[in-house]
C-alpha cells in the first residue's frame, strides 16, 4: 500500500486499539486455574487452539466465538448511537447459529509480544440480515506462553468509518521532518495486503495508523519519563 499513515496527536480510539489490548473481560483467556464454567472452557480452548489450528477461518468449531464477537459488537455500536434503526434483533443471542457464506483468511500478523490472525466473513444473522466483517483473534505471548487472548469483530461499516477518519488526519497534513515519525513509520512499514477488496486495504491501513500512533505515544512517554528523572535526580 502506498499510503504513509500517522498522526502525531491521536484524536480518537481506533478499532484496531481494542484487538492490540487483548484484555477484553468477556474474551480473555484465564492465565491461572481460576474456576470456570464447561461452557467457559470449551470457548477458552477454542479461542487458544485457533492460534495454530490451520482451518481457524473455517471450521465449525468456531461458531460460538464468532456468535459472541459478534453480539458485543452490535452491544457496543447500539450504545454508541441509543436512536439508531438498525439495533440488533433481540433475538440475536451467542448461542444462535450464524450462518457463514463465505470466509477467507488473512495472513498472519506477528506483533511481539502481540500475534494477530484474522478471517474475513460473509454472515447471515439470526434476524435474515447479511453482514461482512472481519473475525479477529489477537494473542498476548510471553516466554512462548499465551498470557491473554481476545476475540473480536468489525463490521465492513467500522471499517470504512475509522479509514475515513484515519485519512482526514492524514490530508490535514504531517511533519514529515519529525525524526520520532520517520522511526516510527519505517519500524511499521506498508502492509501487503493479500486482497483487492477495498475494505481489506482500508483495515491494512488504518492498523499501520494505529501502530505509528502508538509508537509516537510510547516515545512521548519515555521523553517525559526521562525528563521527570532528570528533575528528580538533579
Amino acid at each position: 500500500m502506498s499510503h504513509t499513515t500517522s498522526s502525531s496527536q491521536p484524536t480518537r480510539t481506533s478499532r484496531w486499539q481494542h484487538l492490540l489490548r487483548a484484555g477484553s473481560v468477556a474474551a480473555v483467556l484465564a492465565a491461572t486455574g481460576c474456576a470456570q464454567t464447561p461452557q467457559q472452557q470449551a470457548y477458552h480452548s477454542a479461542l487458544e487452539h485457533a492460534r495454530t489450528d490451520p482451518s481457524y477461518c473455517y471450521s465449525h468449531q468456531y461458531d460460538t466465538l464468532l456468535a459472541e464477537a459478534m453480539q458485543r459488537d452490535h452491544s457496543l455500536q447500539s450504545s454508541k448511537t441509543p436512536d439508531r434503526d438498525d439495533k440488533p434483533d433481540s433475538s440475536f443471542q451467542p448461542t444462535m447459529q450464524i450462518s457463514v457464506t463465505g470466509a477467507t483468511a488473512m495472513p498472519d500478523l506477528s506483533l511481539p509480544p502481540y500475534f494477530h490472525r484474522v478471517c474475513r466473513l460473509s454472515t447471515k444473522l439470526p434476524n435474515g440480515t447479511t453482514e461482512n466483517g472481519f473475525l479477529t483473534f489477537t494473542y498476548l505471548i510471553r516466554d512462548n506462553k499465551v498470557q491473554s487472548a481476545l476475540s473480536e469483530w468489525y463490521s465492513d461499516a467500522e471499517v470504512t468509518q475509522e479509514y475515513d477518519a484515519t485519512m482526514k488526519q492524514i490530508e490535514a497534513g504531517l511533519d514529515m521532518n519529525n525524526p520520532d515519525l520517520k522511526s516510527c513509520i519505517q519500524r511499521y512499514p506498508a502492509f501487503d495486503a493479500p486482497s483487492k477488496d477495498p475494505i481489506v486495504q482500508q483495515g491494512a491501513l488504518d492498523l499501520r495508523a494505529h501502530l505509528v500512533r502508538r509508537c509516537l505515544a510510547n516515545k512521548a512517554a519515555l521523553k517525559d519519563l526521562y525528563s521527570d528523572l532528570y528533575f528528580i535526580h538533579r
